[in-house]
C-alpha cells in the first residue's frame, strides 16, 4: 500500500501522465462506439489473463463477454479511423472572425488566444500519445446499465480475484466485482467513492486527484462518464435528465457490488450527487460538493433566514457586511444571471442547433469549450504560463468530445433536466437529514450561496472556504481537493455512519 501524500504540495503532486505501475496492462481493445459489442482479445500475462487458454477456457470467456452487463475491461479509442487527418484539415483551414479593438474577453473567446490555440492543437498537441496514457494510466471498464453501455475508470485493489477457469488459480489481475475488505493494509477502513463530473468536464477532470486518492489508499474509486458524455453510450429517449442519470449510477455501483458509497461532484455533479442522496439515503451515506445552487430559506421552517435572504440580495453590503465571501456569494448569483447563464438557456432549449456547428467546426467547438474553462476557472485568460492547468490538459478535454463525438449528446443534459423539472424537483426537496453534506467554496466557484440557505436544505457537517481555485475544483487544485475530500470522507462522523451500517447496526 502506497505511503499517504504528504503536506507538501511539490511532494504531493502526480503529473496526470504518471503511470500508475501498480496495475497490468491489459492488451484489449474495445471500440468506442457502445452500440456495438465488445470483445476482449485473451492473450494476457497472468492466471485467467495469462497464455493462451485452453478451447473450454476461451468458451467461458467468449460466453461472458456475450453478456454486457457483465463489466469488462476497454481501451479508450476514437470513434472515427480518420480522425486525426480529418482534423488536421479543419484547423489549417480554419477561418476566424474580426473582433473590435481592446474587445478582450467581455464579448467571448478572444480571437487572438483561439488562433493561438488552434495552432497549439494543429502543430503540437499529440492525441496519440495523450490516448496512450489515459489507457496506461488508468483502468477503462465499461458494463450495460439500464440499456446503456457505461463507460468508467475504476481503482479497487481490494477487488476479488479473477479465476481461471481451467486450473482453479487466482490471476494477479483484479476481477469486475468489488472488493469485500473493510480497511487496507494498515488497518484503516476504505471506502467506496464515487466521483460525478459536470459539462464542460469530463472524468478526465478528476485525473490528477485520483493519482492522489490512489496513493491514500483509503477508497474504492468508481470515476463514471456520464451518459452522453466522452466513452459512455448517449440516451436515444425522450427525459433521461439528471433524476435518471441519478438512477444509472446509484444503479451502477448496487451492480457493481458497492451496496453502500460515498459521492462527490461539482457542476451537474454536485446537483446528481445531490439528487442521489435524496433519492437512495439508505445506500448513499454521505456527500460533498462544490458547487451550491439553494433557493433561500423556507418561511415556514427558517422565517427569520428567510427575511434575511430576501433582503441581503437586494443589500448585500448591508446584511452581510460583516461576510465578505457571503457578498461575494450574492454577487455571483446576480453576475451569473446578467452575463453568464445564456449558454445555459440556449443549451436547454436548442442544443441540436447548436451541435450541428460544434459537430461539424473543431474550432468552433474548441471557442465554446474554452470560453468555459478559462471564464470559469480562477485564472487570467491572457497569461497561459499561470494557469493551473496546461494547453495540453485543456487541449485533452476538448479531444474527448471531439474524438467521441458527444458534444451534442452531453449539452442535452441541459434540455431534459430544464423540461423534466429535475433541478426545481431536486431544490425543493431537502437532502434527508441522514445524509450528512460537505460543501467545499472555492474563490471564484461560478455560483454559491449564503451557508445559511443550504442549511434549510441539508445537514452541511463541513464547510471549508478557500482562497484560490474556480469551478473545476478537481482539475484546478487536485492537491487542495484531494486533501478536502479525503478529510470530510474519513471524518469519524463518516466513518462511524458507514461501519454501522455494513455491520447493520443503527445509530
Amino acid at each position: 500500500m502506497s505511503a499517504q501524500p504528504t503536506n507538501s504540495l511539490e511532494d504531493s503532486f502526480v503529473s496526470i501522465h504518471e503511470k500508475t505501475t501498480s496495475q497490468t496492462s491489459f492488451s484489449t481493445s474495445t471500440s468506442s462506439s457502445f452500440h456495438q459489442e465488445h470483445h476482449h482479445a485473451h492473450s494476457h500475462g497472468h492466471g485467467l489473463h495469462g497464455q493462451l487458454l485452453d478451447e473450454k477456457s476461451t468458451a467461458f470467456l467468449e460466453e461472458k463477454d456475450n453478456d454486457p452487463t457483465v463489466p469488462r475491461r476497454m481501451k479508450l479509442s476514437a470513434r472515427r479511423t480518420d480522425l486525426l487527418p480529418t482534423l488536421q484539415t479543419r484547423l489549417s483551414q480554419a477561418t476566424f472572425p474580426d473582433q473590435i479593438e481592446a474587445a478582450g474577453w467581455n464579448y467571448g473567446t478572444e480571437t487572438g488566444l483561439l488562433k493561438s490555440l488552434t495552432q497549439e492543437w494543429l502543430h503540437n498537441y499529440d492525441w496519440e500519445k495523450e490516448l496512450n496514457h489515459l489507457n496506461q494510466d488508468y483502468d477503462h471498464w465499461t458494463c450495460r446499465i439500464n440499456g446503456l453501455d457505461i463507460h468508467y475508470v475504476r481503482h479497487d485493489p481490494w477487488a476479488e480475484k479473477v479465476k481461471d477457469p481451467a486450473t482453479g488459480e487466482e490471476a494477479e489481475e483484479e476481477g469486475p466485482w468489488a472488493g469485500k475488505a473493510m480497511v487496507n493494509e494498515q488497518g484503516q477502513i476504505v471506502m467506496p467513492l464515487l466521483l460525478i463530473h459536470g459539462w464542460p468536464g469530463t472524468w478526465y477532470e478528476f485525473g490528477k486527484a485520483i493519482q492522489l486518492l490512489k496513493k491514500r489508499g483509503r477508497f474504492q474509486i468508481i470515476v463514471p462518464s456520464l451518459p452522453g458524455f466522452g466513452w459512455s453510450q448517449a440516451p436515444t429517449k425522450k427525459k433521461f435528465g439528471t433524476r435518471a442519470m441519478a438512477k444509472t449510477l446509484h444503479d451502477l455501483m448496487q451492480h457493481l457490488g458497492y451496496k453502500y458509497y460515498l459521492a462527490q461532484g461539482g457542476d451537474w455533479g454536485a446537483i446528481i450527487s445531490r439528487t442521489i442522496a435524496t433519492l437512495y439515503p439508505d445506500n448513499c451515506l454521505a456527500i460533498h460538493i462544490n458547487m451550491l445552487p439553494c433557493l433561500p430559506p423556507r418561511p415556514w421552517s427558517s422565517p427569520f433566514q428567510f427575511v434575511k435572504a430576501i433582503t441581503g440580495f437586494a443589500l448585500p453590503s448591508v446584511v452581510y457586511r460583516n461576510n465578505p465571501r457571503e457578498q461575494a456569494s450574492i454577487a455571483s448569483l446576480k453576475l451569473y444571471a446578467a452575463e453568464e447563464g445564456a449558454y445555459f438557456f440556449l443549451q436547454s432549449t436548442k442544443p441540436q442547433t447548436l451541435g450541428h456547428a460544434l459537430q461539424d467546426s473543431p474550432v468552433g467547438l474548441l471557442s465554446w469549450l474554452t470560453e468555459k474553462y478559462l471564464g470559469w476557472a480562477d485564472l487570467d485568460p491572457t497569461q497561459p504560463g499561470t494557469w493551473p492547468f496546461s494547453k495540453t490538459e485543456l487541449l485533452t478535454q476538448i479531444m474527448i468530445y471531439h474524438s467521441t463525438e458527444t458534444i451534442t449528446s452531453s449539452t442535452r443534459i441541459y434540455y431534459e433536466t430544464f423540461h423534466n423539472r429535475d433541478v426545481e424537483w431536486l431544490l425543493r426537496r431537502p437532502v434527508p437529514a441522514s445524509v450528512p453534506v460537505g460543501v467545499g467554496v472555492w474563490n471564484k466557484e461560478l455560483f454559491m450561496v449564503p451557508k445559511a440557505w443550504a442549511d434549510d436544505y441539508m445537514n452541511i457537517i463541513s464547510w471549508h472556504e478557500f482562497p484560490k481555485g474556480g469551478h473545476f475544483a478537481a482539475f484546478e487544485r487536485p492537491v487542495e481537493y484531494e486533501k478536502e475530500v479525503t478529510d470530510y470522507f474519513t471524518s469519524e462522523q463518516i466513518l462511524d455512519a458507514f461501519t454501522a451500517k455494513r455491520y447493520g447496526f443503527k445509530i
